[in-house]
């Protein structure tokens, strides 16, 4: 039996100098967090549609912060050759 093994020898590419260290916290996450909370406050301590209001933007800040968190859904627009 002949058993072939593929050696990568090639130089690891540079670290991106945008991507945060692991120990940081995701601020642009948190950010969209806080403001859904505060949005959700808001919403429960006011009456009629000032309430309304408050709620759908609470759930557009839900919605912006779960976009932080899952990878680009471009399809073909961000493939590079």
């Amino acid at each position: 039996m002949l058993m072939l093994m593929l050696i990568d020898t090639r130089d690891q590419p540079p670290a991106r100098p945008s991507e945060r260290p692991a120990w940081e916290p995701n601020w642009r996450l948190w950010g969209w967090v806080a403001a859904t909370i505060v949005l959700f406050v808001a919403a429960a301590s006011t009456p009629g549609i000032v309430s309304y209001v408050l709620v759908l933007a609470a759930v557009a800040a839900a919605c912006r912060a779960v976009t932080v968190i899952l990878p680009p859904l471009d399809g073909l627009r961000e493939y590079r050759q």
